[in-house]
């Protein structure tokens, strides 16, 4: 009989984190999602996470600004699954909070599987990427290094750039479609591109 895994899912709201949830709990995984304890009133969120606890998941609260809240979470489970986002079109994306989840599963010392946040481009292939994308990998790169130098073991999952957002807008960040009028060149116009 297959072993069934007790999988803490981070960012179970968000556009990834959703799909997770619910694969986990299709595959029979005893699923626990981190909801924040200042959720508030985003109520399309507060459903979603009722949904989640209809369908069987589990609900634990825990802030990312609450060391003992991550450590009390993670002891619950073998697998961490973060979701989190890593929008590379800002300048404060949260990738390097996930530092603070290292710290809680390097203390609470049980689990068994890490995937942090790395569902975009692998970071270490990504040596020549210029601003403003560049801020992203770089953070990556110092999760990656945390993870490692905790001896935690981790599946890395690099399913490269969305081709949906980036190809048909043009690389324009922010949109989908690209402008009729106008198109931003990254760099000095000479940059080279894969697709």
């Amino acid at each position: 009989m297959e072993t069934k895994s007790k999988v803490l899912i981070i960012g179970g709201t968000g556009h990834l984190g959703k799909r997770l949830v619910k694969a986990s709990l299709e595959q029979g995984h005893e699923t626990y999602v981190l909801q924040r304890p200042d959720i508030g009133v985003d109520i399309a969120k507060v459903q979603m996470l009722l949904s989640f606890k209809k369908q069987g998941a589990h609900l634990v609260t825990g802030s990312f600004h609450d060391h003992q809240s991550l450590v009390d979470a993670v002891k619950q489970v073998d697998v961490v699954i973060c979701a989190m986002s890593g929008d590379f079109h800002i300048s404060n994306h949260p990738l390097l909070l996930q530092l603070k989840l290292v710290a809680a599963i390097k203390e609470a010392g049980n689990v068994k599987r890490f995937l942090p946040s790395e569902f975009g481009t692998d970071p270490s292939r990504m040596a020549h990427a210029i601003e403003p994308g560049r801020v992203t990998f770089d953070d990556k790169m110092v999760v990656r290094k945390a993870i490692e130098d905790a001896r935690i073991p981790f599946t890395y999952v690099s399913a490269n750039c969305f081709a949906g957002i980036f190809v048909g807008g043009l690389c324009q960040f922010g949109t989908i479609l690209p402008s009729r009028d106008s198109v931003v060149l990254h760099g000095d116009g000479n940059q080279k591109c894969k697709l």
